[in-house]
Order: C-alpha cells, then sequence, then structure tokens
C-alpha cells in the first residue's frame, strides 16, 4: 500500500536518518511501500524514506519509468539503495532543474557533482560501490540529501530563494493538512 508523502514544512524533512542494521522482513516490506509510492506518484523517480515519514537510511529510485522525450518507452527498473553515502565526488558540476515530490509546484536550478561514487547495500544487504554520473548520479545525490535532513531548495542562493519564497510558505502553512493527495503544478519533467 502506497504512503503519504510528506510535504514541506513537515518537521520529519529536516532530520537525520538513522543506519539500518541489516535485513529484516519489515524492512523488505517498507521498501515495497516505498516503490509503490514512487510509482503512484507518477512522475517521482527517487523517494528517501524520511519523505514517508521513517527516518532510516533507505531510498528507491528508477530513472527509467517515466515517459519523457528523452525515455519514449519507460518500463520499470527499481533500483534500491540501503545506507547510501557518497564517497567521490567529481570537481565538475552540471546544474538540472529540480523538483521534488516533497516540495510540489516548486522547481529551481541546481548545481551539483557531475559524477559521484556511492557505497551503500542492496537488498541481501551486500556492500557495493558504483560509479553514477548523469541524471542517475543528481538523482541519487537529491536522495542522499533527503537522508541528511537536506532538501533541494536549502541548496539556493538567497536571490534564488527569494523568487520561491510565497510558494514555500503556502507549503509550509499548508503541511500540517496535506499530503501528496492532489499534487499541484505537474512537473514537464521527472521529479526527483
Amino acid at each position: 500500500m502506497p504512503r503519504s508523502v510528506l510535504i514541506y514544512g513537515n518537521p520529519v524533512l529536516k532530520q537525520v536518518s538513522q543506519p539500518v542494521d541489516g535485513f529484516t522482513p519489515a524492512l523488505r516490506r517498507f521498501i515495497d511501500e516505498l516503490a509503490r509510492t514512487m510509482y503512484d506518484s507518477d512522475d517521482g523517480v527517487g523517494l528517501a524514506a524520511p519523505q514517508v515519514g521513517e527516518l532510516i537510511r533507505a531510498v528507491v529510485i528508477d530513472i527509467d519509468h517515466v515517459k519523457t522525450e528523452e525515455n519514449p518507452n519507460p518500463h520499470r527498473r527499481l533500483q534500491v539503495f540501503i545506507n547510501p553515502e557518497v564517497i567521490w565526488e567529481s570537481d565538475e558540476d552540471s546544474v538540472y532543474n529540480e523538483g521534488c515530490l516533497s516540495i510540489p509546484g516548486v522547481e529551481a536550478k541546481i548545481y551539483r557533482p557531475r559524477a559521484v561514487v556511492v557505497r551503500y547495500c542492496d537488498l541481501d544487504f551486500k556492500g557495493v560501490e558504483v560509479r553514477a554520473d548523469g541524471f542517475l548520479g543528481r538523482v541519487l545525490q537529491h536522495e542522499i540529501d533527503h537522508l541528511n535532513g537536506i532538501l533541494f531548495v536549502d541548496r539556493l542562493n538567497f536571490a534564488q530563494r527569494a523568487l520561491i519564497a510565497g510558494k514555500l510558505s503556502r507549503l509550509r502553512h499548508d503541511s500540517g493538512r496535506r499530503a501528496l493527495a492532489g499534487r499541484e503544478g505537474k512537473s514537464s519533467r521527472p521529479l526527483i
């Protein structure tokens, strides 16, 4: 069963998540719920556990399931990252107009390292390292930020943030009364 996505202003989104100690059937059920929530969002390509109220270091990503101009034939390819951490990042940055399921209707240009190496555990709790660049690298960085209580709008400078202050204020005000039910401002691109 999908869960409700917490919206900007909910204090859980600003908290640091705790490491997962090992695989359990409850963790597997939670990962299934997290994935279903992401897929039910239509345009979400990543979701971190804190976004549904669980302060554990778990992330699901599927950058291939959303139909776009660049991806006219979508298919599901779920990736699960338990306890992910960036252990290397490139000196070269790239920019992308990011959005977030927890900040509906808001998008902004965010600079992030072009490539990262991420260490994590898979669902069998085996240690894995992956070099990720392009869109996967960006999504991983965005979701790992969520595990550390960082939202993409926290990466904006003062002037950029001032441009979206009204939208953020409305979301903060409404966060206690709603979840993702009817996201306004559907994006023209996948949301992270």
